[in-house]
């Protein structure tokens, strides 16, 4: 089975449904599959909203795949984590609105590409929100804090990352991390429903409202890519960061050396 499904509501709405494992995890090829995805889809004329969605009902997306960063080479784990942030950013710079349709638990990089949609709709129970690095010892990419603290503020960033928190949905639509909650039995209905407000847009309000929020970030996020991936491939390779993702490979709590 293919990683993520293609779908198009019409001509204008195009959702991208993951489809990877139990928990969505992204493995290399699912980071390199994505990015393909979406710069296939890109210069669609017809195209004015992209739903992000799962074909699970526990989990939106668990993140990072941990068995694609333990026991790698520097090498290896780099190539994941640059990859990884360039399909980040590709989602991030997607050239019409974006929204995450958060039906189950959304942690780590899952959380980010959440983050990096223009709305975030989310059920309202029985689902978790948050960046959980810190849990499993390893530092959080610049480029999404900078988002994140422009989206809910900087101390509510602070705390979340600091304490790797991950929240229900009311918190997170409370402190602004999620734009909506609806049962799980009208989310994706609801999410379609805005979808299909949006795509009366015409082409050019769709890409120019997206440019225009976008575009102011485009410089400083190729200036923080490299210092984002150098230190997030030596902290993945660093003892206590082979010991979070060993940790979350055993299903246990990190017993880290620092």
């Amino acid at each position: 089975m293919t990683p993520f499904a293609e779908i198009f509501h019409g001509d204008r709405i195009l959702e991208i449904k993951m489809q990877s494992n139990e928990k969505n995890t992204f493995d290399f090829e699912a980071f390199v599959l994505f990015e393909q995805i979406l710069n296939k889809h890109a210069n669609n004329p017809n195209l004015r909203v992209l739903l992000f969605t799962s074909a699970q009902t526990q989990f939106f997306s668990n993140g990072i795949e941990p068995t694609l960063m333990y026991g790698k080479t520097e090498s290896d784990v780099r190539k994941s984590v640059e990859q990884l942030l360039r399909t980040a950013q590709t989602y991030f710079h997607f050239p019409v609105p974006t929204i995450a349709v958060v039906n189950g638990h959304c942690m780590a990089a899952g959380a980010v590409f959440a983050l990096f949609s223009d709305y975030r709709y989310m059920v309202d129970k029985g689902a978790r929100i948050g960046f959980s690095e810190a849990i499993v010892g390893l530092n959080f990419p610049s480029i999404p804090t900078i988002i994140l603290q422009d989206l809910v503020g900087v101390k509510v960033t602070r705390d979340l990352l600091f304490t790797g928190k991950q929240i229900k949905g009311p918190e997170a639509k409370e402190i602004g991390l999620v734009d909506e909650l609806f049962s799980a039995e009208s989310l994706f209905a609801e999410s379609l429903k805005f979808a299909e407000s949006l795509a009366k847009l015409t082409n050019n309000s769709s890409r120019g409202m997206k440019t225009a929020l976008r575009e102011p970030y485009r410089k400083k996020m190729e200036s923080l890519f490299q210092i984002d991936a150098d230190l997030f491939t030596k902290v993945i390779l660093s003892p206590d960061g082979q010991e979070g993702f060993l940790s979350l490979i055993e299903k246990r709590r990190p017993k880290f050396i620092t």
